[in-house]
């Protein structure tokens, strides 16, 4: 008789039930905030925690600010998620799950800010000019989606390196988030949506590409 294991083998649909749950926790905060946003009720964290970090303004820590969400800027994330796309090509790693997921990641969160059209923050001057819609943060879509991305293309086949991937890579994508809210270009809610956006998306493609 078959184990439960054995049953399961090969069924590469099947994330992990930890993965599972990170996704229906992903999606149901993104749900949540999308909600609200578009009934235009405020977050009671917004407008403090922007105040909190325009406190924290220094010289040395808006440069900082800047660097860290340049890393994440289109000219730079572009192109490495395309030679993460042909490393995994050349590979032979599902180089196309990563194209999906980091892609489409990025198409919904322009979608999501032509829907809800949310100003940017005006409580305190930007330190970066900004002048598309604020909700989603796509910084923080895009930084997230490239590192679970990352670690969903080699987990299997090299899952040192994924565990290196993501124990280095979700840092980065937190301070990400943080530096926008840091340099007044988003509310904290933002990148929220931002990072659900990119974990819900990331792994209901993998998890569907999979079947």
């Amino acid at each position: 008789m078959k184990t439960v294991r054995e049953a399961f083998q090969g069924r590469s649909w099947l994330l992990p039930l930890g993965l599972w749950g990170l996704f229906f926790l992903s999606l149901g905060a993104l749900v949540a905030l999308a909600e609200d946003v578009y009934e235009k009720e405020g977050f009671a964290f917004d407008l403090p925690l922007l105040a909190f970090f325009h406190g924290l303004q220094s010289p040395f820590l808006d440069h900082l600010a800047l660097a860290i969400t340049h890393s994440a800027s289109a000219g730079v994330i572009i192109p490495l998620a395309l030679v993460v796309t042909a490393a995994g090509y050349r590979l032979g790693l599902p180089w196309l799950d990563f194209l999906l997921s980091f892609g489409g990641a990025n198409l919904l969160d322009q979608a999501a800010k032509l829907a809800f059209a949310r100003a940017r923050p005006h409580l305190f001057p930007q330190l970066t000019p900004e002048h598309d819609f604020s909700f989603p943060s796509g910084h923080s879509v895009a930084a997230l989606a490239l590192v679970l991305g990352v670690y969903l293309l080699l987990r299997r086949r090299f899952p040192k390196a994924a565990a290196l991937a993501l124990s280095l890579g979700l840092p980065w994508a937190f301070l990400v988030g943080l530096s926008r809210v840091f340099l007044q270009v988003h509310y904290p809610s933002d990148v929220l949506a931002g990072w659900a956006l990119a974990t819900a998306w990331t792994l209901a493609v993998w998890a569907l590409r999979k079947g």
